[in-house]
């Protein structure tokens, strides 16, 4: 099953960058994306929602996402 991967990044007030990964499976059409895209960003929101100290947050796919690339980011969140 093909995965679409998405990139997480929260900018804390301090002047760090958080970067997350999260894999979901790959929807088939251009709507399905819209309304994943859109629960990722939810689902994201939810988990934050208490954490003080964030001050944006970014939630893209990322298409070019190798093994090596998650493998560098220890805080993978899997599907």
């Amino acid at each position: 099953m093909l995965k679409q991967t998405y990139r997480i990044e929260i900018d804390n007030s301090d002047e760090t960058t958080s970067i997350l990964y999260a894999q979901r499976p790959k929807c088939k059409t251009a709507k399905g994306r819209d309304r994943q895209h859109n629960r990722m960003v939810n689902e994201v929101v939810e988990a934050i929602r208490d954490i003080r100290g964030w001050k944006r947050l970014t939630v893209a796919i990322a298409p070019d996402v190798t093994a090596e690339d998650l493998a560098q980011y220890p805080r993978t969140i899997a599907s």
